[in-house]
């Protein structure tokens, strides 16, 4: 994932948020590494839509060896068997963005990959 344009690697959460607020375009995104979240959730999907920034688990499913986005518990999930897989998919079919302390959503493609 390294060559990846959207892959941001350790990149903390406060950069990649700061870095998406000054790109300022609604569908930047960047992929980094998740801060002591273990083996199961190994990646965040960072998305910057109408001036907020969305923080999103990446988790991986050991028994399926596949990956899906959000929280665990959800009653429906896409499977993808790759991070890339996730990216692509979501730069083609609009992603549900759910603000965590109102619960609004909003729904946006990815469009816009950016590095830190």
């Amino acid at each position: 994932m390294q060559d990846q344009a959207w892959y941001a690697g350790s990149c903390d959460r406060h950069v990649a948020e700061s870095v998406l607020q000054a790109v300022n375009k609604d569908s930047a995104f960047m992929v980094r590494q998740s801060s002591g979240q273990g083996w199961n959730q190994p990646f965040t999907l960072v998305v910057l839509y109408k001036g907020h920034v969305y923080n999103i688990p990446i988790r991986y499913l050991e028994s399926s060896r596949q990956y899906t986005l959000g929280k665990d518990g959800k009653s429906h999930e896409e499977w993808f068997d790759s991070v890339a897989g996730i990216i692509q998919h979501y730069s083609e079919h609009p992603l549900v963005l759910i603000e965590g302390s109102s619960a609004s959503r909003a729904h946006t493609c990815l469009l816009f990959p950016v590095k830190p």
